[in-house]
């Protein structure tokens, strides 16, 4: 049988939906898949074992910018030791730096965006052989210059795509994963591609990768899937993983009334956008099981964020949003980012004083970073080149320090980093305690997610635990 082996470039604690997408075309043709995580660092006896048992007719790794020098280490252990062995990388990285990616040797071919089609095609030409020219949406290189071959139009209709296959992954990355507040089996879903906003540090890059028109999945198609997990995984968290989950309101308000009418009873989790909310929409989506939304106001300045970041939100937005989540009883995140281009010590505390008006339940907390492929990269690249925050592709993690055109005093900055990390992290002890004993709605919603921990068939008690010593 034909084999491919899939390369995640971390713990498989999670779902890596984009590989799990690449995974059920090929098995749904045919092809033997396995997907396997390889932590930083990773035993390279394991590397050479899953290679050489499996036997794979390719390998494929997904590699953010971050990721690249890891996965050119994991495919130069791979060629060193099966130099017949062909390596192909998709994500955003090889889609925006393809040269970059292929130049080493380590990796032959590059799956440019959206790779469902492409690479069906492309494992089809490498199994009879056949001509890599006609692969739509691939790149290579050939006596050393790099080849695009023809451009792939984006997939129209999503509904096309299989749902996907959850049995590529082992039981326990199935059965265990319990993201909070979520209850307990949690799963990751999409329902929609693209992104209509304008943000620079994440724009053109996205709609390299999907387009310039966000595409959606049909209601119908969602529930179904979402129908499916229930019943054969007995799912009871989701966590919906499109980039901008609340745009289109009568989409989200028919999946809503859809999850009420049909008593689909799934907690979830989306992401959110400051603009999009009301009482009304914010209700229906608490009725149907919505127990947390994610809004990035960024930074506490206003010129920052408009100025520099392209966010195009006001702090008035902002904090009327934040308020509605409090008044209905929808907890909430805030992503913030630290020492962006031309952001003040005033401007620092801005984000301070927001901070403590809207009182968020959880934070994510980064350091802006101008990736390859965004306005922002584009906007400082003389800066970049001469930073010593840019020394290497791993330094585009955005939980690493960096600054860019920033005056601001660094163990300031990391010192409010810390505060917030200490008190806003969904990992804190003492932010979900907090959040327990103040909100009643909060209470309710945690109190759910503890007998999914316990009342089903693979109780997760080592989440619950962790839960009641935060309390504690």
């Amino acid at each position: 049988m034909k084999r491919v082996l899939l390369i995640y470039l971390e713990n498989l604690d999670n779902e890596p939906l984009g590989l799990m997408y690449i995974g059920t075309v090929l098995k749904k043709q045919g092809y033997s898949v396995k997907i396997i995580g390889l932590p930083n660092p990773c035993s390279k006896k394991y590397i050479l074992k899953e290679t050489s048992d499996f036997s794979p007719l390719f390998i494929g790794i997904s590699i953010t910018t971050p990721q690249a020098d890891y996965a050119q280490t994991i495919a130069r252990i791979i060629k060193e030791n099966f130099p017949k062995s062909i390596i192909v990388a998709g994500g955003p990285h090889p889609t925006i730096l393809p040269f970059e990616t292929l130049r080493e040797g380590n990796i032959d071919l590059c799956v440019l965006g959206e790779g469902e089609l492409t690479i069906l095609e492309l494992a089809d030409v490498l199994a009879r052989p056949g001509d890599l020219r006609n692969v739509r949406g691939i790149a290579y290189l050939k006596d050393g210059h790099l080849v695009f071959t023809e451009q792939r139009e984006f997939i129209k209709d999503l509904d096309s795509l299989p749902f996907v296959d959850r049995e590529l992954l082992p039981k326990s990355v199935i059965y265990g994963r319990a993201g909070y507040p979520l209850g307990n089996p949690c799963m990751l879903l999409i329902t929609g591609r693209g992104c209509l906003f304008r943000c620079s540090f994440c724009q053109p890059t996205v709609k390299r990768m999907f387009g310039e028109k966000m595409r959606r999945r049909s209601v119908e198609n969602v529930l179904a899937e979402i129908s499916q997990l229930k019943e054969r995984y007995g799912i009871k968290g989701l966590w919906i993983n499109d980039d901008t989950f609340c745009v289109d309101r009568n989409w989200v308000k028919k999946f809503c009334s859809s999850l009420i009418e049909r008593r689909i009873d799934v907690m979830w989790y989306a992401n959110g956008r400051f603009n999009f909310f009301d009482e009304e929409i914010l209700t229906l989506m608490r009725n149907s099981g919505c127990c947390g939304l994610v809004m990035t106001p960024e930074v506490g300045s206003q010129r920052v964020r408009n100025e520099i970041l392209n966010k195009d939100v006001t702090d008035e937005a902002i904090i009327s949003a934040y308020q509605i989540c409090k008044k209905v009883g929808i907890p909430f995140q805030a992503n913030i980012m630290f020492a962006s281009p031309t952001e003040t010590g005033d401007e620092l505390n801005a984000s301070f004083s927001l901070i403590k008006k809207i009182q968020p339940h959880f934070m994510n907390l980064s350091y802006t970073t101008a990736l390859p492929g965004t306005h922002l990269y584009d906007r400082y690249l003389s800066k970049i080149k001469d930073s010593i925050y840019y020394q290497s592709f791993s330094d585009f993690d955005i939980g690493r320090f960096k600054k860019l055109e920033c005056d601001i005093d660094d163990k300031l900055i990391q010192r409010i980093h810390h505060y917030f990390q200490k008190y806003y992290d969904n990992t804190s002890f003492r932010n979900r305690a907090r959040h327990f004993l103040r909100y009643p709605y909060f209470r309710k919603i945690i109190l759910k997610r503890w007998s999914t921990l316990i009342f089903n068939k693979h109780p997760n008690f080592l989440h619950l635990g962790y839960d009641i010593i935060s309390i504690i």
